[in-house]
């Protein structure tokens, strides 16, 4: 469709590409201005810009490897991260990384923006990630990551964004980038709550972490020794009515023989309720709105962040469909990934409103006997892990979990006080993610109230 744009010669810059003087893009910074607040280029404010690395070598453990696909708005996700063997010593300075530092998505779905934080400080960043530092005496790292995030930020990202089949964005492109400069006072409120919200984000994880931990020691399985056996041979006596050969994966089968021989164990479809969420088609797909009440997110499986869904997703579907499909999603579902990156759980929260798309099933435990934070620890972990990759099958070209396969995972019955114990601490991390959503919400809705 053609679109007719007018300009004045006084506001051309050195791009030249007609995307770039877009009237909705020009219109945005003009309302600001016309509220009095200074705009600037973000260049000036800027000490340092650099690449990551392109590293495509990866290895069980090592040092964090951040992908553009682990980046996420405010918190990186690390759900999916990749290990390299090369340290932090092994890398060039100019992209060692440091709190507060703010990174950038350069290419995938640019403009995603997070700042650096304890948990990721010793990671190391792929070439497709931009890392800029601020001079923060100006502009404060965290209030340019929310400015970047929000609805007028995503409207500068795509402004400056190049390239035909893959959209990209470059140093100099980034430098044009226009920002409000506000008061310092104004700034540093904004990043108090950012802060506070990144604080909660690195407690909820460890106690996750501490909740896997006791799982694995009250399992005392010893993985190490059950060796890897990428050539294996089965009776035919012992063969069911699946036929892929990676249920018979003898790492899996022996595993979960050793987990059933120490402990009962229930199939998870009898105690929960799945289903499959729904595929709303791409013509629905909407880019992030901002704070605008017509539009739910779409979660897909690459929505699934750090055992928790992403509510700022690459796209969003109208509140019309949201009601028609009637998901009756609610907080303390689990939601699970059937296709592509199979095997990632979480757990909704009262700050979630989302749509599920096909790829994502929600987990409803029904039964008193067992309690949905214990299901979720044991998803997501090797044990359950390994019986969902047992159970995957290649639809065409991509992985898939059939939903009556999902059922038959096994979970363990290990005893009233410790699954209370575990359930407790996955039930605290939750409220603290509850908690960190409040606040990333309330910094975007401030950024974007501030400049409407």
């Amino acid at each position: 469709m053609l679109q007719i744009s007018k300009i004045y010669s006084n506001e051309i810059e050195d791009r030249i590409d007609a995307p770039f003087y877009q009237e909705k893009y020009i219109n945005t910074i003009r309302k600001i201005k016309s509220k009095g607040i200074m705009v600037d280029n973000l260049g000036k404010y800027i000490n340092s810009v650099s690449n990551g690395v392109e590293i495509r070598r990866y290895v069980y453990s090592g040092t964090p490897y951040l992908r553009v696909s682990d980046m996420k708005s405010i918190v990186v996700s690390l759900s999916d991260v990749k290990y390299i063997k090369e340290t932090i010593n092994d890398i060039s300075k100019n992209i060692k990384l440091k709190k507060d530092d703010v990174l950038i998505s350069r290419s995938g779905t640019p403009g995603i923006t997070s700042t650096v934080s304890m948990d990721i400080l010793n990671s190391v960043i792929s070439s497709h990630i931009i890392r800029v530092t601020t001079k923060k005496e100006y502009l404060h790292p965290h209030f340019l990551a929310v400015y970047l995030n929000s609805y007028p930020g995503r409207q500068q990202i795509d402004r400056i964004t190049n390239g035909c089949l893959v959209k990209e964005i470059s140093h100099g492109a980034l430098d044009l980038i226009e920002i409000p400069i506000l008061p310092m006072k104004e700034q540093n409120a904004i990043a108090d709550l950012v802060e506070n919200a990144k604080d909660k984000h690195i407690v909820s994880m460890k106690k996750i972490e501490e909740a896997q931990k006791i799982f694995e020691k009250t399992l005392a399985i010893n993985h190490i020794d059950i060796k890897e056996e990428k050539c294996y041979k089965i009776n035919s006596l012992d063969i069911n009515d699946t036929l892929t050969p990676k249920y018979y994966y003898p790492k899996y089968l022996n595993t979960i023989k050793i987990l059933s021989e120490k402990f009962k164990t229930i199939k998870l479809g009898s105690i929960a309720s799945i289903k499959r969420g729904n595929e709303v088609g791409s013509r629905n797909y909407h880019k992030y709105i901002g704070g605008e009440n017509t539009y739910v997110p779409f979660i897909r499986t690459s929505d699934l962040v750090n055992y928790e869904i992403d509510n700022y997703p690459d796209y969003y579907i109208e509140k019309e469909i949201y009601k028609t499909l009637d998901q009756k999603l609610r907080p303390e579902d689990i939601v699970y990934t059937k296709d592509g990156k199979i095997g990632l759980p979480a757990i909704l929260t009262s700050e979630d409103k989302c749509i599920l798309a096909s790829g994502v099933v929600r987990i409803r435990i029904n039964s008193k006997i067992i309690n949905p934070y214990y299901v979720f620890l044991v998803l997501s972990t090797k044990i359950g892990y390994y019986q969902a990759m047992q159970r995957v099958v290649i639809a065409a070209t991509l992985p898939h979990l059939q939903q009556d396969r999902l059922c038959e995972i096994e979970i363990p019955v290990v005893g009233p006080e410790i699954e209370d114990n575990i359930s407790q601490l996955v039930k605290e991390a939750f409220k603290l993610k509850t908690e960190k959503k409040k606040l990333v919400k309330e910094a975007l809705l401030c950024v974007e109230e501030l400049l409407k």
